[in-house]
Parts: structure tokens; sequence; C-alpha cells
């Protein structure tokens, strides 16, 4: 009986497939090309792979970084508490309702910290933050637009709530600062990786030039 059943496991057992562990993409920073007020360049390097600073704006998650669900190891969902299943699909329901990324980590019962590490870690609760963001904005926008003729509205509280939960008057304000000093608001083009490495090596090919010139 034991040797039947064995022949007839033998051809249903499949060898476990091993996982090959994702390559990491760095690259070199650059300088922010953000013109201040003053009309001098931002001092700050880049971050990512991008042209701009963290401060103005600048992207620092590497999406070729982010695991895809079938990339990543078991043992890291149980390191960093994060379930593939459930934190994306609950991330873009609650953002839907008006909840910010700090009242949703209160909800999953984690920092806010700790999702801001899945987003730069899964590819999938990345999308969901992105998602998430807008619904959030969304659902303020809409409470404006439904009350535009409600004389009992509580305008006051509204444009507080929007200043400080999405930032509206300063981006206003900084919007004015480089409008007033240069005509436009200079922000730099998403690049492709080959023109990135073009530019990179531009910027090193200068500055090789002038400390040679000096």
């Amino acid at each position: 009986m034991a040797r039947k059943l064995k022949r007839k496991l033998k051809g249903t057992y499949k060898k476990p497939v091993q996982k090959v562990k994702k390559l990491r993409k760095r690259y070199i920073p650059q300088k922010c090309q953000f013109i201040l007020a003053n009309g001098e360049r931002c001092k700050n390097g880049s971050t990512g792979k991008g042209t701009l600073c963290k401060i103005h704006g600048g992207e620092r998650i590497i999406k070729e970084n982010l695991l895809k669900n079938d990339e990543i190891p078991k043992e890291l969902l149980k390191a960093v508490k994060y379930e593939p299943s459930y934190h994306p699909i609950y991330y873009i329901e609650l953002s839907r309702s008006g909840m910010s990324s700090t009242e949703v980590a209160a909800m999953f019962g984690v920092s806010v910290p700790t999702i801001n590490e899945w987003s730069e870690t899964f590819e999938e609760f990345y999308m969901a933050m992105e998602i998430g963001k807008a619904l959030h904005e969304s659902w303020y926008l809409l409470q404006g637009k439904d009350n535009l003729t409600n004389p009992r509205f509580n305008t006051g509280l509204f444009k507080f709530m929007t200043a400080n939960k999405l930032g509206y008057a300063e981006k206003i304000e900084s919007k004015n600062i480089n409008m007033n000093a240069h005509g436009v608001l200079l922000i730099p083009n998403k690049q492709t990786e080959d023109e990135w490495s073009a530019n990179v090596q531009e910027i090193i090919n200068n500055d090789t030039g002038e400390v040679e010139n000096g």
C-alpha cells in the first residue's frame, strides 16, 4: 500500500521554485535643479533618480526597486507586518472616506514611518498610497463643492483643514514666489534612465573641467 502511494505521488511532486533576490538599482546623486526666489539654484542634492531634492518635490522612491507580490520573501512580510492581500485594498477604501495616511496607519495599528516603509518597498502598496492621496484630497474638495450654496457651512474650518491636511496654503505661496521671480515655475520633466545617465555624465564632465581650469 505504501509503495503504491509513493508511486502515485512521485509524478505529482514539484520541486519548489527558488526566488531570485532582486538587485536594487542605485543612482549617482546630482544637484537639485530648483531655482529659488533669489535666482540661485538650490544647493541640496537631488533625491532618487530625479532632478529635485526632497524639499522641492523630488521623488526619492526608485520604482524599479519596488517588489512585486511574487518577489516578496515570506520572512520580509513577517518582519514588517505587511499583508499584501489586505493592506493595499483597505488603504484605498479608508482613503475614499477622507482618512489621511496618519489616520489609516492608526487603523492598521502601525506607525506612519511603517506605512511609508511599505510604500518604499512594495509596489502594490506604493500604488495604493498614490491612489489614496487622490481620494483623500477628492473627499475634501467634494465637501466644499457640495456646500457652495450652504450659508451655514463653516468655511473658516474648511480652509483651516485643507491648509493643514492638504497643504493648499503652502502650494499657493510656493507657486507665487517662483512665478514672481522667474515668470514660470521650474519643474523639470521626468527622464528616462538613458537621459538621466547622460545628464549625470555631463555634470561630471563639467565639474571635472572646472577643477582642471581652476
